[in-house]
């Protein structure tokens, strides 16, 4: 029989328990890769996982977009009425008097904001100024006037620092580099998942042969106890050996609602993990061993090891922590700002009997600060201290995720091996104890064998196909590390 054919008929066997242990309810047939397709696919926990990475593009995007565009923004306010009295003299009068003047204005303009990649910041905004004012004409303080102004003006600002890294800069190759990390967590949340779900699927394989072993051991142990009983009242054996035996019956009959019990326990769990109902019944098969990749696929794994995703992510992080250390150590050195600014206005005045008046203002200026810290009792020193050791700690930590990279590679490769050769061992025993399991079948029809030794045979074939299981497990389990090893 070959390992594919027994492997078939191993499912077979196992979705048969399943059934007959499972509610009325119609059982979903799953095999392993369905279950990781599904697990990756359309789980509520893997649209978490790519949520994550969304959010990571769609930060980076942003920072990429107000990087090289302008962030633009209206402002502007409501007409403002405003009426202001005052006691105070008038156009040279002698003595006090109360004045009267009201405004009605509105402001409003248009800024565009442009980060620059020398870390500077152009700011250009168009503002519109409309005003009506009232006041009194001249010396005769009850004839009143109307006055309207509308006025418009361009400012032009830089913000320029020097002797310091861009802030924009800066934080572009930070979102850049939180986007590199986000797509690496995504590869170990997804190879965890994974993981979980292969655990999972085996254990309700591994339960269902328990569950079979639990109920021949049952069997063999109710024939021993029928067989002890016609003993008992034959006298061949003491009453204190048949009170033993019905007691083993006992205990073998609880044992097997116990299984029972963990097999609907690991399936509720399995289903949970696939986002199925959790009372559905699932009868996974066990997989069929695929070839195993050969050593010169394993030798490029190796020589890949600085790509893996551990090494990648330290990496990103010692990048990002470098860079966070000299943003933070320059704010505390010398450091020098130019500002620099211009304003041209055009603008018309209308007052009531009067020519209009033309308004044409410009107005620039340009300022260069420095700063430079003389003492502030150890705090800058102690600032730039704490991020350069940040900086070292994640160096050291690269380092040791690069050492440790290709060690871990080697190990699940070697493990690898060995459990492929293991599993060629363990199928030859499940052959072995197959073979055996028929003769004592046949041996038992032909009345040679109790019933009792032949459950002895096939506890022993069931036993070695448990084995086989775990073996199987173990290694699917070191694949799906070893992939998630690596993007792609």
């Amino acid at each position: 029989m070959t390992i594919m054919t027994r492997h078939v008929c191993y499912g077979v066997s196992i979705g048969l328990i399943l059934f007959l242990l499972a509610p009325s309810s119609w059982p979903r047939e799953l095999t392993l890769d369905d279950a990781l397709q599904r697990a990756v696919g359309v789980t509520s926990r893997s649209e978490i996982i790519r949520g994550n990475l969304e959010v990571a593009e769609s930060n980076y995007f942003a920072e990429k977009v107000n990087f090289y565009l302008p962030e633009i923004s209206i402002n502007g306010s409501l007409p403002a009425y405003s009426v202001n009295e005052s006691y105070r003299s008038w156009f040279g009068q002698p003595r006090k008097s109360l004045i009267k003047t009201t405004d009605f204005d509105f402001r409003g303009n248009i800024q565009l904001k442009q980060s620059l990649f020398s870390g500077g910041l152009l700011t250009v905004r168009g503002n519109l100024l409309n005003n009506r004012a009232e006041y009194p004409f001249g010396d005769d303080l009850n004839v009143i006037i109307e006055e309207n102004t509308r006025q418009g003006f361009f400012d032009f600002e830089l913000d320029q620092p020097f002797l310091k890294p861009s802030d924009t800069r800066n934080d572009l190759h930070n979102r850049k580099d939180d986007l590199q990390i986000a797509r690496l967590t995504q590869v170990t949340e997804l190879k965890e998942l994974k993981t979980e779900v292969t655990e999972a699927y085996f254990g309700v394989l591994q339960q269902t042969l328990q569950a079979e072993l639990t109920n021949d051991q049952f069997e063999a142990v109710r024939l021993q106890a029928e067989i002890d009983s016609s003993k008992f009242r034959d006298g061949v054996i003491s009453e204190e050996a048949w009170l033993e035996s019905n007691s083993s019956r006992l205990d073998a009959e609880l044992q097997r609602y116990d299984t029972d019990n963990l097999l609907r326990e690991k399936t509720r769990e399995l289903a949970i993990l696939l986002d199925f109902n959790e009372l559905e019944e699932l009868t996974p098969g066990v997989p069929i061993l695929s070839d195993h990749p050969d050593r010169q696929h394993y030798q490029q794994a190796i020589k890949r090891y600085e790509e893996s995703v551990d090494v990648l992510k330290a990496w990103y992080q010692y990048r990002k922590d470098q860079r966070s250390a000299d943003y933070a150590a320059s704010a505390h050195g010398f450091n020098g700002n130019l500002r620099a600014k211009y304003t041209l206005g055009r603008g018309k005045v209308t007052t009531e009997g009067r020519q209009d008046d033309d308004i044409r203002a410009n107005s620039w200026q340009v300022s260069l600060d420095f700063t430079y810290p003389i003492w502030d009792g150890g705090a800058s020193g102690a600032a730039v201290k704490t991020v350069r050791l940040a900086e070292e700690k994640a160096r050291i930590e690269y380092e040791r995720t690069r050492r440790a990279a290709r060690a871990e590679i080697v190990n699940l490769i070697n493990r690898l091996d060995v459990s492929y050769r293991k599993l060629q061992i363990l199928d030859q025993q499940i052959e072995l104890n197959q073979n055996k399991l028929d003769i004592a079948d046949y041996r038992c029809r032909d009345g040679q064998i109790s019933r009792i030794t032949y459950l002895e045979s096939k506890i022993d074939y069931i036993e070695a196909r448990d084995k086989y299981l775990e073996e199987l497990k173990k290694y699917l389990l070191d694949k799906i590390a070893l992939q998630g090893k690596y993007i792609g």
